[in-house]
């Protein structure tokens, strides 16, 4: 018999507030406009007693669907591309698929971290360093916030999920960038977006 919480229970997601990660995964939840979802907050330092017995390792966000026990957030978005197939955030060709992967890495490990650096102490040495590189890297990459279109194409995809989460904390990360800059106009476009709109507002605990 199994008795693992939530293990019959429908589609959970377990996340951190404030976290990027899990408002990526909370963002692509919205897009395939998934009924019936629960969030389950874990908070820094707690012990959540389902996560701990479904996800020892406790790593966040984890994703409970059924049986399936998913994690990390990029295994979660691409997990839920194929869970729910439409509408569909991955192009069919393989080659489109391969470069929104490869900025996804480059998101997670290169741009996120110094974005959480900033949130998790703003008045910190090591914010205003992070501040500088971050503002420079959204400054270089311009090609990839097009006038029309989305990111990397004319279709919404993961990847324009993932740089919703980011600029949806531009307030908070009080980066200097003008106010003409390609990012302020894409960051406009894709922050209203209602699956956006739902999860930021989910953000509130």
């Amino acid at each position: 018999m199994d008795t693992r919480p939530g293990a019959r229970a429908g589609l959970t997601l377990f996340c951190a507030p404030d976290d990027l990660s899990g408002l990526w995964a909370r963002i692509v939840l919205g897009e395939k406009e998934v009924e019936h979802a629960r969030i389950e907050w874990v908070r820094p330092g707690q012990v959540h007693p389902d996560l701990v017995v479904l996800n020892p390792a406790q790593i966040l966000p984890t994703l409970a669907d059924r049986d399936a026990v998913v994690y990390p957030a990029g295994v979660i978005a691409e997990y839920l591309e194929e869970r729910y197939p439409h509408p569909r955030l991955l192009p069919p060709d393989p080659g489109m698929r391969a470069l929104i992967r490869m900025l996804l890495l480059r998101l997670q490990q290169e741009v996120w971290p110094l974005a959480q650096s900033i949130l998790s102490a703003p008045r910190s040495n090591e914010a205003k360093t992070a501040r500088k590189q971050l503002a420079e890297q959204l400054a270089a990459g311009s090609r990839f916030f097009p006038q029309r279109g989305w990111c990397l194409g004319l279709d919404f995809s993961l990847a324009d999920c993932a740089w919703a989460a980011l600029l949806s904390q531009l307030p908070a990360l009080q980066l200097r960038l003008p106010a003409d800059a390609a990012v302020q106009r894409y960051a406009q476009r894709v922050l209203a977006r209602p699956s956006v709109q739902s999860a930021l507002r989910s953000n509130t605990v």
